[in-house]
């Protein structure tokens, strides 16, 4: 018994999937970003750059302190920050703050550990001491 196949096939012409259409907008935007990749930074990413290898040159420990400062800035801006995974201020609130006031102590520590830093501070202290007596 052999069964006849047919001689022709119709395909009917559609419209592809939303999910092969989304394969391809998915396509089509890496392969744009792709192509912007030599083009222009952001400027964070510039300011940040500069930070690191103006760090690296002068060796001054004040630069990670800023480092630190603008990330408790942002975390507290965006309700987010991360250590090895994103922390949302919705979701683990006490993890979160704890998080920003470690980001925070590191800058106080490391804008402490300059000596001109210091200098200024103690004097600064030392004056409202004066005036407050």
């Amino acid at each position: 018994m052999a069964t006849s196949a047919p001689t022709s096939v119709k395909v009917k012409a559609s419209a592809p999937s939303p999910i092969e259409a989304k394969g391809r907008d998915e396509v089509n935007k890496s392969q744009q970003s792709s192509q912007k990749i030599g083009k222009v930074l952001p400027w964070k990413t510039q300011l940040g750059l500069t930070l690191i290898l103006t760090e690296l040159w002068l060796n001054a420990g004040i630069i990670w302190g800023v480092f630190m400062l603008l990330w408790a800035i942002m975390g507290i801006s965006s309700g987010q920050t991360y250590i090895l995974e994103i922390l949302q201020r919705k979701e683990h609130p006490l993890l979160f703050w704890f998080t920003i006031h470690l980001w925070l102590l590191f800058a106080a520590f490391f804008f402490m550990s300059n000596q001109h830093i210091y200098t200024f501070c103690g004097a600064v202290i030392a004056k409202l001491g004066a005036v407050f007596s």
